[in-house]
């Protein structure tokens, strides 16, 4: 037996529903299957008697937004005898009695419309219940159909259409982050209300000198001259001084400022040889002396010849003089190769054997956490391969070998048939010291360090350290720099800074520019380098990042994230002088943004009061009516409710029951909103900050400041910001394209340097300009200002409209999402390549008519271009102060917050909700060469305590760090899917025959100085020749967003050694992204897509859908017939 007839679906009540997300599940619209893409029409539209003439467009719009279609889903509001019953409603038209109801009972004001005024209204509980109503109605004919027009045509943009134009949601976001105190013009102004709140403190008492500091983020260049015109008309002063404190870290205040020129280790060399060995060369035989020294092969060289020659003037025999300067930069690799390989040339070998010793914790510190047991063979890397270079040798007659006592290294050299022909020992030089001076107990590490070691008539003379020039200076940036950044973080937090991202930044920028005399050359084994210099920028940057991380963690239990602007700068040089160095930080003048007003009363007593700008937790504004005007486009008004929790501003007596702080964050009045809306209008008047809160096509803005929950006109306070004129329009792309540039069908992309943002958007912009396939748009701005773009590969489109939820429903859909950590450059040059190849290739071409394609080659543009520059000045280093965002926390922190410190880091969030791809890909890199800490244990890649990731250390060539898949009974056909793709990425790699023998010297190299001795450590999990690093077991597939099994079938994340890659290098790293990239596409171009179509019926009505099955349901076998 039949069961009965359902009802009508979707007619739940839709309590997020505003005017900014109308055609999604949160609007009109629903999603029966829980996969994201709107399948069903939720609404039903109610016309009126007049005024419809345009609602085929909204009807035809609305369908065209859903993979579904409910019907009827329109009817005339004569027929409709209770409204409650229906769901949504869109009331449409002139002579609607529903809409006569609503305004009847006071819900909807019609008699304000002027002639030709349309009126678009969201209306909460609009009949008995819970439902909302949509109106779309006007004055008259003209006026509705100019609301009925605006949001079937233009909606959710104000006025022009397009992605990044200026959406209902944009003047949200925008609108929250002010009143929330996160952008500048909304510090600006509740800086100001709170500075009005201190005058009425201080309105009875006259004061001789008043000094008004307010400390905000991107200060408007004419807010000091306004503030101060301001504070003379609120204080009865005779005196008022007012600074502004720029917490822009880009124009923060200096604070430390030192030039300074340190003791070179030439100096102190000279110095003990003069004094202490030339004395005694006049009556000697001879003379020996074992120098270890931190400076070029050339100079070392020089200095030896300078050396002996001074003894020879002495008497001395050039025969009875023995000088040997080694680098005291990886000591062991520096015996091994001036001292024991020149020995062996042309000497017939059967095979080297170089014993190391395994590296315990020191004696004098046992429990150290950042000890790793292979460091002696590290420092040796990659002197078999040098050796084999060198002495001809094939790389097997070389072989390590681990010992647990006797001297760190010992060698020893066999002939063919196994005779001994060199046998000898080597101890590094190095000394203990804490790994932070101010945390003296945290943890301790060993540092190589300079050595003189003279011998007079074979009795010890001299056996003294030497203090290298990366010594000097680190010691004095940890005895007077650090500590002094400490002060300056604990004095203007008193003592305990609050943990996390609540006060960051806690500085502005720390630039550290050194120039010294050191080693810095290509070994010629690979990308390999031999630079302290690339060593001390690694131990600045990510040194300084730990040290806050203690400092938080000692203070009040939690680190201190996003530090502030790191920036270390190397010049290196072999000139032997004295290391010098520029050095400059910046900071603010209180804790978090702030006012401040210290002032004089007559007596002379000096007084002070503070009141903080909080960034609080208010909740996002809504968008609930707009108005219209015929013959003319965009929007005369927009309102948005703004809820709060109270009416008026109490915390003068709440922080007497709570703690301030919780106070300001959590307690927002009506009427501290009111008058922020309203400060922001009168600045805004003045012609300052007119690039926030205006835009092209709104001609006003006005906020609804309501503390009930309930929507409730009699208990609302009102204010309105009016569009002056200037307003912050969307950047264009054209203005991206070189003057009167044309394509001549030349290659747009070059592998032969690494991209700054300036030249990657502009080669968007070239493909944009170019190629019909290809769509520009500006996606949002980096922390530091820098625009952000993406560019949809598509085949053209003709339509004024298409829908985004249908074009991931009809093709499957792929993301290539580059330059998280931007140091890692060559995911954008082969993301790039693969966009220019599919528009320039006929066979790629023709994938686009089967898979969509997404290219977003910035992530973290303001990274790239801090690692552009410092590439400027040294090309071989990893720069790794471009690897995270410029706040030295990763770019996509806090991305799953309200108000993130970094504001791109929702954009690859929005370019996922955007278009729900079937997969995300997120290709990165990692250094080209091995990473150095010279005062880490040698070891590098030490961040918040962790050493595990010392397993970056050196190169494991192309691979994949993680291989996530699902399986589940509820996804049945992920697992397979993941390992097709798995497939089809090792065989395009392997495809590859330069990648491919890249990888396997690199795998060997990897298993030879890690995994033989430190498995733990350093694996090589191998999947077809290719290193991918997978799971143990798959997952549930219970994620969101890139992670959401129903949209996205698989994430990607690659690793390639590109820190940092240029000319064939850069091409031959390049070449294994691109691999991946075609890997991937290929994958979805193969794919079975097809479209699945059902119905169902309701009681009046049918459900009519459409869905592409992700992954696709494999080929079903037909019979012969």
């Amino acid at each position: 037996m039949p069961g009965p007839i359902p009802s009508r679906p979707g007619r739940s009540a839709k309590n997020s529903l505003d005017l900014s997300n109308i055609y999604t599940s949160d609007g009109i619209l629903g999603d029966s299957d829980n996969d994201i893409i709107p399948d069903r029409v939720d609404a039903m539209m109610i016309s009126g008697s007049s005024g419809i003439s345009l609602m085929p467009d909204l009807a035809g719009r609305i369908g065209m937004e859903s993979t579904g279609i409910t019907v009827p889903f329109v009817e005339p509001a004569v027929t409709l005898d209770d409204p409650s019953s229906q769901g949504t409603l869109v009331l449409v038209g002139t002579e609607n009695t529903l809409i006569t109801q609503l305004a009847d009972s006071g819900k909807v004001e019609l008699s304000s419309l002027e002639p030709g005024e349309g009126l678009i209204q969201i209306v909460p509980e609009a009949f008995s219940g819970d439902h909302s109503a949509v109106v779309l109605t006007g004055a008259d004919q003209a006026g509705a159909d100019r609301a009925i027009e605006q949001v079937a045509i233009t909606f959710p943009h104000i006025q022009q259409r397009g992605k990044g134009y200026t959406t209902i949601e944009d003047v949200e976001e925008d609108l929250w982050s002010s009143l929330s105190g996160h952008s500048p013009v909304g510090q600006a102004a509740i800086g100001i209300y709170k500075l009005n709140q201190i005058s009425e403190k201080l309105s009875e008492v006259h004061l001789s000198e008043l000094d008004v500091t307010m400390s905000l983020e991107k200060v408007d260049p004419g807010l000091a001259d306004y503030l101060e015109d301001h504070a003379k008309t609120i204080f009865d002063a005779d005196q008022i001084n007012v600074t502004l404190d720029d917490r822009d870290v880009q124009n923060a205040r200096t604070l430390i400022q030192e030039e300074k020129i340190f003791e070179s280790e030439l100096e102190q060399f000279w110095n003990l040889f003069n004094t202490q060995v030339l004395p005694k060369a006049s009556g000697s035989e001879t003379i020996e002396i074992y120098a270890r020294l931190s400076e070029p092969p050339e100079l070392r060289t020089q200095l030896e010849n300078q050396i002996r020659e001074s003894l020879v003037i002495e008497g001395l025999s050039d025969s009875n003089v023995k000088v040997k300067i080694l680098s005291a930069f990886k000591q062991g690799y520096s015996w091994l190769n001036e001292v024991i390989a020149p020995q062996l040339q042309d000497k017939e070998i059967g095979e080297i054997v170089i014993n190391f010793m395994r590296n315990d914790p020191p004696k004098d510190w046992p429990q150290q956490a950042i000890n790793t047991p292979v460091r002696w063979l590290h420092e040796i890397f990659p002197i078999d391969e040098v050796f084999a270079r060198d002495l001809e040798l094939d790389l097997d007659q070389i072989r390590f070998n681990e010992v647990d006592e006797g001297p760190t290294y010992s060698v020893e050299v066999l002939d063919p048939s196994g005779v001994l022909l060199l046998s000898d020992s080597f101890d590094p030089k190095w000394v203990l010291r804490p790994y932070f001076d101010r945390f003296q107990d945290y943890e301790k590490v060993r540092v190589t360090t300079g050595w003189i070691e003279a011998l007079v008539d074979g009795e010890n003379l001299l056996d003294q350290r030497i203090i290298t020039d990366p010594e000097t200076f680190w010691n004095y940036y940890q005895e007077t720099t650090l500590p002094a950044i400490y002060d300056y973080v604990m004095e203007l937090h008193k003592g305990l800074p609050l943990g996390g991202d609540r006060d960051a930044p806690f500085f502005g920028e720390l630039t550290v520019e050194l120039n010294m005399s050191e080693p810095d050359y290509r070994i010629g084994i690979d990308n390999e380098i031999h630079a302290p210099m690339d060593a001390l920028h690694e131990e600045i940057y990510f040194g300084t990042i730990e040290f806050f991380d203690i400092l938080g963690r000692n203070s009040r239990g939690e680190g201190l994230l996003f530090p502030g602007r790191i920036v270390p700068i190397m010049r290196p040089r072999s000139d032997g002088r004295p290391p010098s160095m520029n050095l400059k930080f910046t900071g603010f003048a209180t804790s978090r943004p702030a006012v401040v007003v210290n002032y004089e009363v007559d007596n002379g007593t000096h007084k002070e009061i503070r009141l903080d700008i909080p960034k609080t937790t208010l909740e996002k504004p809504s968008a609930r009516l707009a108005k219209v005007k015929s013959g003319a486009t965009g929007l005369s008004k927009l309102a948005l409710r703004v809820r709060t929790d109270t009416e008026h501003d109490l915390r003068d007596s709440l922080i007497t029951v709570a703690a301030t702080q919780n106070v300001d964050r959590t307690m927002v009045s009506a009427s501290q909103i009111e008058a922020t809306v309203k400060e922001i209008e009168r600045l805004h008047t003045a012609g300052l900050y007119l690039e926030e809160l205006a835009y092209p096509g709104l001609e006003s803005l006005e906020v609804w400041a309501e503390w009930n929950h309930r929507l409730d006109p009699s208990n609302r306070r009102t204010a309105k910001i009016v569009n002056h004129g200037s307003s912050s329009s969307t950047p264009s792309w054209e203005t991206l394209l070189p003057p009167d540039w044309k394509y001549t069908g030349e290659r747009m992309v070059q592998w032969e340097t690494p991209m700054p943002p300036s030249e990657g958007h502009e080669i968007l912009a070239k493909m944009s300009a170019t190629f019909p396939e290809a769509t520009m748009y500006h996606t949002g701005k980096s922390y530091l200002g820098k625009d952000i773009w993406a560019m949809d590969l598509m085949p053209e489109i003709s339509q004024t409209h298409w829908s985004h939820m249908k074009a991931s429903a009809f093709k499957p859909t792929v993301i290539y999402s580059a330059r998280q950590h931007a140091n890692e450059v060559s995911s954008t040059s082969h993301v790039l390549r693969h966009a220019e190849l599919i528009l320039t290739d006929s066979e790629q071409r023709e994938k686009l008519n089967k898979v969509n394609v997404i290219i977003h080659p910035f992530t973290n543009p303001d990274g790239a271009q801090t690692a552009y520059d410092l590439y400027k000045i040294t090309p071989d280093y990893i720069l790794h102060a471009g690897y995270l965002g410029p706040l030295g926390r990763d770019i996509t922190s806090g991305s799953d917050a309200d108000h993130p410190i970094y504001p791109e880091s929702k954009i690859r969030g929005k370019l996922w909700e955007t278009w729900l791809p079937d997969i995300f890909l997120n290709p990165h890199g990692y250094p080209s060469h091995q990473v150095v800490q010279l005062f880490s244990e040698y070891m590098g890649l030490v961040r918040q305590g962790r050493v595990t990731e010392r397993n970056w250390g050196f190169n494991k060539g192309w691979f994949m760090p993680g291989f996530n898949f699902i399986d589940s009974p509820d996804f049945p056909r992920h697992k397979d899917a993941a390992f097709q793709i798995r497939d089809h990425i090792t065989s395009k790699i392997n495809s590859n025959n330069d990648v491919f023998d890249l990888n396997q010297r690199m795998y060997a190299r990897y298993q030879r100085y890690g995994a033989d001795y430190d498995p733990e450590t350093f694996r090589l999990p191998m999947i077809d020749s290719v290193l991918i690093e997978m799971p143990l077991k798959g997952s549930q597939g219970t994620g969101s967003r890139g992670y959401n099994p129903r949209v996205t079938i698989w994430s990607g994340t690659t690793e390639a050694p590109d820190e940092t890659a240029y000319g064939p290098y850069m091409e031959l790293v390049a070449k294994a992204g691109l691999s991946w990239d075609e890997a991937i596409l290929d994958y979805l171009y193969q794919g079975n897509h097809q479209i699945e179509r059902n119905g169902s019926k309701f009681f009046g009505g049918v459900s009519l859908k459409m869905k592409r099955p992700r992954p696709p349901k494999p080929v079903e076998e037909k019979d012969d017939q």
